[in-house]
Formats: structure tokens, sequence, C-alpha cells
């Protein structure tokens, strides 16, 4: 057998598995495109703004009257069919933050949030930033203009990015893409749809967490501008 024909044989082979890998990676590519995307606030503070546009923005300004938190702890247990298997408990502990502000009007608000380890005292004033798009409410920012000190939350960031329908559909089709990437990788793929496979992953990864470091510098400036002024007159009394 011709050596040379072997190797034209394998390297063809290698070319259409790694074809094949990338036509069933073509939606990891697409939440990719999507990941690498920049989350901006538009000039008024109204809404984001670009592939995010749907999201609007709502926000409440005011001085802390009194502020509680509290922990909830849930256990849930998953039974199994097989006797005398008592099944896997998971333990999950959340904290409450509920906070009661006086607004510049002397309204009175009441901020709840969860898991967002808020740093706020009575007198201060803060502002808290929730992003809304038809059922998904997001709290994702917390501004302190007593003590200048932001608090955003990364995973309500996240969740405004891709939302958590997208997350869930996303994190099943890597697991199901595992197999048939082994598959190629092994079978004739010489190994590169993997390669590609974790290039893809680490492309994914490297842009939710660029555009998410761009957004704690560039988009929280604009809400830091606009609810600042609104917190002048509560800052001066």
């Amino acid at each position: 057998m011709d050596p040379s024909s072997s190797d034209t044989s394998a390297s063809v082979k290698v070319i259409a598995f790694t074809f094949l890998a990338l036509v069933i990676s073509l939606p990891l590519i697409g939440y990719i495109v999507l990941v690498w995307l920049p989350l901006r606030v538009n000039a008024g503070a109204t809404r984001f703004t670009g592939k995010y546009w749907g999201w609007q923005l709502m926000h409440v300004t005011g001085r802390v009257l009194a502020s509680q938190r509290h922990t909830q702890t849930t256990t849930a247990t998953e039974y199994s069919t097989y006797p005398g298997d008592l099944g896997t408990s998971t333990t999950r502990t959340d904290v409450y933050d509920r906070l009661a502000l006086q607004l510049a009007d002397s309204r009175q608000a009441n901020v709840e949030v969860v898991n967002f380890n808020v740093s706020a005292w009575p007198g201060q004033v803060v502002s808290f930033w929730t992003a809304v798009k038809g059922r998904k409410v997001f709290t994702f920012a917390v501004l302190n203009h007593s003590t200048n000190q932001q608090n955003v939350n990364d995973q309500q960031v996240f969740r405004i990015m891709l939302s958590q329908p997208l997350q869930i559909i996303f994190v099943l089709y890597l697991i199901g893409l595992v197999l048939p990437i082994a598959f190629l990788s092994v079978f004739g793929g010489a190994g590169v749809p993997f390669l590609l496979w974790l290039l893809l992953l680490i492309l994914f990864v490297i842009g939710q967490r660029r555009v998410r470091r761009s957004f704690n510098k560039k988009g929280i400036a604009t809400l830091w501008q606009h609810s600042y002024a609104e917190a002048q007159p509560l800052l001066q009394h």
C-alpha cells in the first residue's frame, strides 16, 4: 500500500471529522458570539443597548432607615428507585437583605435582595439598580453614595447576559456535546475535534468574564452619574 495514499486518506478523515465537530458546535459558537457582545447602558440609564436593548432599567435612591438581614436554609433530598438507597441531600443557604429607604420626596420604599451581601447602614444613601424584561427581574447593583462603594452581583449580570432558561439549555447542550466530540476525536479525528471544542469553551469563558469586567467599569459609570444626582438632596441633609 502506498504510504502517501494512506496519509492522504487519514488527513481527509481528520478534516471530515473536524468539520462534523464544527457543525455540531454551531450552537456553542452562537453562545460565544452572544457573550462577547458588550453590555452597555444608554445615556438616560433607562435600558441596556445593542443586543440587550429589551432589558429596561429601574432604580430607587434613598436614605437607609433600617436594615435587616436573615438567612434561610433549604434542604432537598432526591430519592432513588433502588431498594436501600437513601438518596442524596443538598443544602442551600440564602442570605436576605431587606432595607427601608426614605426617598428625596419623603416617600418610603422597601427593597429586598437575595445573596447580595449589601453593605449599607442606617443614615447612608444608596441606589438599587434592577434590570427588567418580561417576568425576569434581576437586581444587579447597589451603589452606596455615602461611602462611594459599589456592589455588583456578577451572577445577576450573567443571568442578564443569557437569562436563566438559556443557561440551563446551554449546560445541557455542553453535557450532550461531550460524547460526540469524544467519538470524533478518537475514531479518526486525531484529537482535533476535542481541541476545537476546548478552544471554543475557553473563548466562551473568557468572553463572558471580559464583558462583565468591562460593564463593572464603564457600564456602572453611567449608573453612578445618573443616581448620584438624585442622591445629592439626601446627602446634604
